[in-house]
């Protein structure tokens, strides 16, 4: 794949390996590619990586994924003040605090999107005795998932079909958002945990600026309606989804392509 990839495409590019999705930054044109990943197992993604810098990449630079998702999302990385960025992907919610184009402080925690499609399945299967697959879940997540429960009431409302555990057959439920929020109120309740620990762990300088500035949002789980309000409620802190979440950290590393000199020093390591 990398062979051909790179045996079409002369220019520079970066690539977001995503839990749910590879997106390809290319020079001079932007996002090119947007394609739900396929992940290999141990070592084998490893040896395609090596594959591709023998094949015909020159030259690879790694970035940190929340350093790619701040730039991405335009905070001001290289100003010697202090700035957030929880980037929420699909397998990992990476916390950050960021300055002087370095990461000060970086926690990584293992809940994401799809522990948030694993929390509806275990509620569907708990409270209604009904097995639903992980794109029904998906579904719900997006059509009625929240970070909180709706104040009046029970709040929107979509039929969920599945398979009835008790007598095996098909059957179809309605689930509310207030239901959607109480299924998703472990994994918010993790981010929301993990940010909190960032803050207390930021130096006290850096922390005032971000008391000014507040935290970035970036990622697909940024899209959770009612996170942000969740996480500025716990906080007292300003809370901002980024313009687009899902390819902020393609967008940095396509930053990095196009700006190189202004970015020197972002780059983790350089392989030649």
């Amino acid at each position: 794949m990398f062979s051909s990839l790179f045996g079409v495409i002369s220019n520079d590019i970066a690539i977001d390996l995503g839990t749910a999705n590879t997106l390809i930054y290319m020079k001079g044109k932007g996002i090119v590619l947007n394609e739900p990943s396929v992940v290999a197992l141990r070592n084998v993604g490893g040896r395609k990586i090596v594959h591709a810098v023998n094949a015909s990449a020159r030259r690879v630079g790694l970035i940190d994924e929340p350093m790619a998702a701040a730039i991405g999302a335009g905070l001001p990385i290289h100003e010697p003040t202090g700035s957030m960025v929880v980037d929420i992907g699909g397998g990992t919610t990476e916390v950050a605090v960021l300055s002087l184009s370095g990461i000060v402080y970086s926690r990584s925690v293992r809940v994401g999107g799809d522990k948030m499609d694993e929390a509806i399945i275990s509620y569907m299967r708990r409270h209604h005795n009904l097995l639903i697959g992980e794109t029904t879940a998906e579904r719900i997540k997006k059509e009625i998932g929240t970070a909180r429960a709706p104040a009046d009431g029970e709040g929107l409302s979509i039929d969920v079909k599945g398979r009835d555990l008790m007598q095996g057959v098909p059957r179809e439920v309605r689930i509310s958002e207030k239901q959607a929020a109480d299924a998703l109120a472990e994994p918010v309740g993790q981010i929301v945990e993990a940010v909190k620990v960032a803050l207390e762990a930021t130096p006290p300088e850096l922390a005032s600026d971000i008391a000014d500035k507040g935290i970035m949002l970036t990622g697909g789980g940024a899209l959770l309606r009612g996170l942000d309000a969740e996480i500025r409620d716990h906080t007292g802190l300003p809370v901002t989804v980024a313009d687009d979440p899902l390819s902020c950290v393609a967008l940095g590393c396509g930053k990095v392509l196009e700006h190189p000199k202004w970015m020197k020093g972002v780059l983790e390591s350089t392989l030649a």
